[in-house]
């Protein structure tokens, strides 16, 4: 893309910086971050195009247009790190004192300091705060930390001075572009055709509860997200998630984006479950006190998909109860619901490849999970990654009828 070729014949930075200037000086109104009409950008582009002309910019005619629409992106939208919120397999812009960084499929990246003023820590202090006042958040020396969704379901997180000692971090979590289905996934080499045979079948049975886990990063949403590809089409799915992440492959979904509150969350959780009557229960994330309500749907026997931050597929279902603590359920009670209600576990890694130099993603373990005795959590793992390739596939009828 020529807008990110360190060759290319315009300096984007410093028409950005002029042309906002022009703009504050014929009072020339931005569009609205959220919620902008076409009729809004068409005239904001027909705007940059005449301050272009009136600014003296040496543009050819058959690029005009192009970096029209390169500028005016730049100037509603984040700036210099616009054009990596467009592109394909990128999955995590990265910001540290003025240095960029991207994650393309699982890889980091550098790309550097984009331009003069652009490439300071001034910069990026001044883009972060512009974002904060966007969504209406506080971004400052008594609040230095902020995490918001961008309008394209993007994740926003920063962190400014005295907390951040080394000038401003930026991590944007992208949304995924494209939709990532298990064959692409084996043509990866993250999961092999016999696991994707029984996960498909496990998705289309609507009798099995399964939990993604893994550390951030690890692909628990692309997981879940390939997964729904084999949900029957006449099931009746409700999906809830703070941030815009979920694209579940089937039609006619009850899709909720809540405020990133474990009450908000509860709650819509709890009225899903209780008057939408879905089939299948999708939850983006288990991150807090919204494990309560995730437990409790498993205890209604409604069939629950969600992901799961965990070190292990054994650690999964502790990581479950942990968040839930706050509940007025026992802990024993909260227990007995996991083990009959989840399951299976699919456990997924991301793992240095001194070999291959670069980052692995794949599946580690299917675990499921049989009950409880003795006050313990039963579980037996189906399948694993042995460091080699992928264990034959354990599943017997008993295996089954513990599911």
């Amino acid at each position: 893309m020529a807008f990110l070729d360190r060759n290319d014949r315009y300096d984007y930075n410093e028409m950005v910086a002029q042309i906002q200037d022009y703009c504050v000086q014929w009072e020339i109104p931005v569009p609205r971050w959220r919620y902008a009409h076409d009729e809004e950008i068409n005239a904001f582009h027909a705007n940059v195009l005449r301050a272009m002309r009136r600014l003296g910019f040496q543009i050819v005619e058959e690029d005009r247009q192009r970096v029209a629409r390169e500028v005016a992106g730049r100037i509603t939208k984040m700036g210099v790190l616009q054009p990596f919120l467009v592109q394909e397999g990128i999955e995590e812009i990265i910001v540290r004192d003025g240095f960029v960084q991207v994650e393309r499929e699982g890889q980091i990246e550098d790309v550097g300091r984009l331009g003069l003023e652009q490439g300071s820590d001034h910069y990026y202090y001044a883009l972060a705060r512009r974002i904060a006042d966007l969504e209406g958040e506080e971004l400052s020396a008594e609040r230095p930390q902020m995490k918001v969704g961008l309008p394209d379901g993007s994740r926003f997180t920063a962190t400014i001075p005295p907390m951040s000692r080394r000038g401003t971090a930026i991590n944007i979590r992208r949304f995924a572009l494209r939709r990532m289905t298990f064959h692409d996934l084996i043509e990866q080499g993250s999961i092999d055709e016999e696991t994707v045979d029984f996960l498909a079948e496990v998705a289309t049975s609507m009798n099995v509860s399964v939990a993604f886990s893994g550390k951030p990063a690890a692909g628990k949403t692309t997981w879940l997200n390939a997964f729904s590809q084999h949900l029957p089409k006449r099931a009746q799915v409700s999906a809830i998630e703070t941030f815009q992440e979920l694209q579940l492959q089937i039609p006619h979904v009850h899709h909720l984006v809540v405020e990133e509150d474990p009450d908000v969350m509860g709650e819509a959780i709890n009225t899903t479950i209780l008057r939408m009557r879905p089939d299948v229960l999708v939850i983006g994330e288990v991150v807090s006190r919204e494990a309560v309500e995730y437990i409790m749907a498993l205890n209604l026997g409604i069939v629950t998909h969600a992901t799961v931050h965990s070190k292990s597929a054994r650690l999964a279902p502790t990581r479950l109860l942990s968040l839930s603590r706050q509940s007025d359920i026992p802990v024993e009670e909260r227990r007995e619901i996991i083990g009959a209600g989840l399951g299976l576990v699919v456990h997924l890694a991301k793992i240095w490849d001194d070999q291959a130099d670069r980052y692995q993603r794949r599946m580690e373990e299917l675990l499921a999970i049989r009950g409880v005795r003795d006050g313990k959590l039963e579980t037996e793992t189906l399948k694993r990654w042995d460091g080699r390739g992928f264990t034959p596939l354990k599943v017997g009828r008993e295996i089954w009828q513990a599911l």
